[in-house]
């Protein structure tokens, strides 16, 4: 493993002391591999890295005025601009993770957006996220260098369904030429079905698959439901249950649970149900803003023939949070030929700092689609 990460950073070294590197290789092979390379190296800038800097702004578009961050070479060169959608992580747009792509891919010569997303924090994605994405390509459209006109989105897990939602914003539809996806999903309904049961299939399968879930994922969806929750009382119990098991996954429940009345019942009984067949009725039997709030979070009903974008997807085979299905789901979806499905094996869902060289090896298409974006007009 050490040798094999030796080998790349040798290599990537080697082109670009040899004048065949990452910044000037007309189809962005050399990018690609710097790309890859400093995923792997995690943390740290790779030697020769151009110096990034980040500029925390705001900015109004239409009156409405959010803030953000910008990444940038500090010496300008620029070839295209990514919005960067932070996913549901109580860090926000501060998540190291975050931070660590959005400095590579300023290094690799984009002009990286960030917007900060309320909300996304108590891992909750809300009506206003697909406008506040699309009002970031705007800001890209205004500020970006002209001889860059790329303009792409970068989604993390749950943030990928508000940025198509974006793309097909009639304002910004036009400008959005790419969609670059670490572990989204296309149907809520399914992955509440998998990290409740275990359960997931694809699209056009007949029979339920099984995968042991993250067992803190049921619990941080509870959480983020709360504030739906009417009754004081039952909203209190099903907090304290979510912040038991999310201390101690076996910790004991039914005491709580006695004291729950018919709202409570409702999501108690959906969080601890383990039948892959009765989550449809369990969800329909939800309160009507929590039942609104999972089907904001779906594309299932979305028409996605408008889209323009091309989008390509990376999942973990083995993903503990969205089972890979669901990007295969979404491809099924896509206009035909608009979409791309790049599988890993050993990702730990969007934790791109858990990249293993054998999924470096299979990452290497996606990242050369994406390097190849950023030089339409370079």
């Amino acid at each position: 493993m050490i040798l094999l990460r030796r080998f790349f950073l040798a290599l990537v070294l080697l082109l670009g002391a040899s004048g065949l590197g990452w910044a000037l290789t007309p189809v962005g092979t050399g990018s690609a591999l710097w790309l890859i390379v400093s995923l792997l190296q995690n943390k740290e800038p790779l030697p020769l890295a151009p110096a990034v800097t980040l500029n925390r702004t705001k900015w109004t578009v239409d009156g409405r005025t959010r803030k953000g961050d910008i990444w940038l070479r500090q010496d300008g060169w620029e070839r295209a601009s990514l919005i960067l959608v932070p996913g549901a992580a109580q860090a926000g747009r501060d998540d190291p993770r975050l931070q660590l792509m959005a400095r590579i891919l300023a290094e690799t010569g984009f002009r990286v957006i960030v917007p900060e997303l309320p909300g996304m924090e108590r891992f909750q994605v809300l009506p206003d996220h697909a406008r506040a994405i699309a009002d970031a390509v705007r800001v890209a459209t205004d500020r970006i260098d002209p001889a860059a006109r790329a303009i792409g989105i970068g989604a993390v897990s749950y943030s990928l369904v508000p940025s198509i939602r974006a793309a097909l914003e009639p304002d910004v539809s036009a400008d959005v030429q790419a969609i670059f996806a670490l572990g989204g999903f296309y149907d809520s309904e399914a992955v509440i079905r998998f990290f409740t049961t275990g359960a997931y299939r694809g699209r056009f399968d007949e029979t339920w698959q099984f995968q042991p879930p993250n067992p803190r994922s049921v619990w941080v969806f509870l959480q983020a439901n709360l504030e739906r929750v009417v009754s004081a009382q039952d909203r209190g119990l099903l907090g304290i249950m979510a912040t038991r098991r999310l201390n101690d996954p076996s910790a004991a429940l039914d005491d709580l649970a006695a004291g729950l009345g018919p709202e409570g019942q409702s999501l108690y009984a959906l969080v601890r149900n383990d039948d892959p067949d009765a989550v449809s009725d369990l969800i329909a039997a939800l309160p009507a803003p929590t039942r609104d709030a999972i089907t904001a979070l779906s594309l299932v009903d979305l028409d996605l023939s408008a889209l323009s974008a091309r989008v390509t997807l990376v999942h973990s085979r083995y993903d503990a949070v969205i089972p890979y299905t669901e990007s295969e789901s979404l491809l099924e979806a896509l206009p035909p030929g608009q979409g791309h499905l790049v599988l890993l094996e050993d990702l730990s869902h969007a934790d791109i700092g858990s990249l293993s060289v054998k999924d470096a090896f299979s990452l290497w298409g996606a990242a050369l689609s994406l390097m190849q974006f950023r030089q339409i007009t370079g």
